[in-house]
């Protein structure tokens, strides 16, 4: 990529950004293991400096498991992750959906995600049944809700101001961590905060 594609698509996810802020309130919150795993990411994929200017745009690097903060600063923390780890995977939107893969192991290592597997067993459809209560447990922002379309296969609907391709990262990992044969998710954005997860598996 050359330079002026470079600023050009910076100056793209900037306004993006700045559109997604506009769209969400004080009253927007999520929890702090979603921070923490954002920032363990570019600790171990990053460099020092990739990880100072994480934390500069995430205003502090300290945030408590499962205490709330605002949907404005994981925005502005999730887009400097993924424009640090772009080149690694593949672009912007590669990166983004890299970093939802690494919150489903943090949350299902949490106390909730403990009690939250021993309910549904190793029954896969239970488990993706859960997704809505788990995204209450994390968000109180916006909304998601559960389609089944097949035996293995169905839709998740969300309205969030963070990009779908975050959402079907931590999706495909849910569906790994189920050690589900051909596990596919694929993101659909109808609008700047409302979009579907499809997934499937063999």
């Amino acid at each position: 990529m050359s330079t002026a594609q470079s600023s050009q698509g910076s100056a793209a996810t900037q306004r993006e950004l700045e559109q997604r802020l506009a769209v969400v309130g004080p009253k927007d919150t999520t929890r702090g293991f979603l921070f923490g795993s954002a920032l363990e990411l570019v600790r171990t994929e990053g460099n020092a400096e990739s990880l100072k200017r994480c934390v500069e745009a995430a205003g502090t690097g300290n945030f408590t498991a499962f205490f709330s903060y605002p949907v404005s600063t994981f925005l502005k923390l999730t887009y400097a992750v993924a424009r640090e780890l772009s080149d690694k995977h593949g672009g912007f939107d590669g990166a983004m959906q890299h970093l939802g893969m690494r919150v489903a192991p943090r949350f299902l290592e949490s106390t909730t995600g403990k009690m939250l597997l021993s309910l549904v067993g190793k029954e896969p459809k239970r488990l993706i049944d859960s997704m809505p209560s788990a995204y209450k447990t994390a968000w109180d922002h916006g909304a998601c809700s559960l389609t089944w379309t097949g035996p293995k296969s169905g839709r998740i609907d969300y309205v969030n101001a963070v990009p779908g391709a975050y959402f079907a990262g931590s999706l495909m990992q849910i569906l790994n961590a189920a050690q589900l044969k051909g596990a596919r998710a694929t993101v659909r954005q109808s609008s700047l905060t409302e979009f579907s997860v499809d997934f499937s598996w063999d």
